[in-house]
């Protein structure tokens, strides 16, 4: 209930916003949610995967190597220290040519962009930025990937009529989604972001995210970001968990077992399972799960593969380490 009342704070901050005139792309549907089509630029857009780029210009560069971000945007400095497998984004006027290193723009910089030779260029970007002379410059230099940020009270709203724009004008450039806070609350700021990233991403909006905030260390806000790009089903990085919230038909230990199951399975990336109370709607809910645990008696546990049940009423204390060996017998444990 306190996240739940967070997340209603936030959103009702918005009422009252300045009016944000929008206008919808022809043949948009908001309930197909499909993915925006976009050319492909030195991997991103196209149908390569949204990437991660992490904000280091305030000079931190310790990093979570479960967590690597794809681009470090590192502002004007040029670290000695990073390795060349890095790649950067260096603001433009401080770029020089190197085969990791790309230019950023700011919106005042557009028509200079046209003289950089660089494979791959970055212009951050507002929804008032995208004059028609912009658009013109965003359609015909296919090295540009837009960082779209926005400044509004309701900014989940300026970047979707942001997306809009570039779709009605046939557009096809990559756009990082970019958001900015103030929060010194891990919480608020893992809330916040989820709230206005992930609608887009499930609209079909956006080839990368980047976030920044002064007050919450970068490792956390990549963590986040890897986070929402896996709730929104367009980038899987980690184990996924699906659990029910437990009732009176489980008779087993859940949280403790929960716990059991991440302490042993959270390498595993990208593998989906699902660890249920009971039989009476686990298998349900765990559909789309690679394995399942699930509750069958008092004490007693069902394996699942997928929807096919293979081991049925085991005892609590054994099934932890049978779910293991299952994983490995069908090859799943890297």
């Amino acid at each position: 209930m306190p996240v739940a009342q967070k997340l209603v704070n936030y959103i009702q901050e918005r009422q009252g916003h300045q009016p944000i005139v929008g206008e919808l792309a022809p043949g948009y549907d908001p309930i197909a949610c499909l993915k925006r089509k976009t050319r492909g630029v030195e991997k991103i857009g196209s149908d390569f995967l949204p990437v991660v780029i992490s904000d280091r210009a305030q000079g931190d560069f310790e990093f979570n190597y479960e967590a690597m971000p794809d681009f470090i945007y590192i502002g004007q400095e040029n670290p000695e220290n990073l390795p060349d497998t890095f790649r950067l984004l260096v603001d433009a006027q401080f770029w020089k040519p190197r085969p990791n290193a790309f230019p950023y723009f700011i919106a005042s910089e557009a028509e200079e962009m046209k003289s950089y030779e660089s494979p791959l260029k970055f212009i951050r970007l507002t929804y008032p930025d995208l004059t028609d002379d912009i658009l013109e410059i965003l359609r015909k230099d296919k090295t540009v990937v837009v960082v779209l940020s926005t400044h509004r009270r309701n900014g989940l709203g300026e970047q979707r009529a942001a997306m809009h724009r570039l779709m009605k004008a046939g557009v096809d450039v990559p756009v990082i989604l970019h958001r900015e806070y103030n929060e010194a609350d891990i919480e608020s700021v893992q809330l916040k972001s989820a709230a206005d990233l992930g609608a887009l991403l499930l609209d079909g909006f956006g080839n990368g995210i980047m976030l920044h905030d002064d007050a919450v260390p970068a490792q956390i806000l990549d963590q986040t970001m890897f986070g929402i790009l896996q709730a929104a089903k367009v980038r899987i990085s980690k184990t996924e968990y699906i659990s029910c919230p437990s009732c009176g038909r489980t008779l087993y230990d859940l949280q403790t077992t929960i716990a059991r199951i991440k302490e042993a399975t959270s390498h595993l990336k990208g593998l989906k399972i699902g660890i249920m109370g009971c039989i009476v709607n686990g298998p349900g809910e765990m559909a789309d799960a690679d394995y399942g645990y699930v509750g069958a008696g008092r004490n007693q546990i069902s394996l699942y593969k997928g929807k096919e049940c293979l081991v049925k009423n085991i005892p609590e204390e054994e099934a932890v380490e049978r779910l293991v060996q299952l994983i490995k017998d069908n090859g799943d444990w890297k």
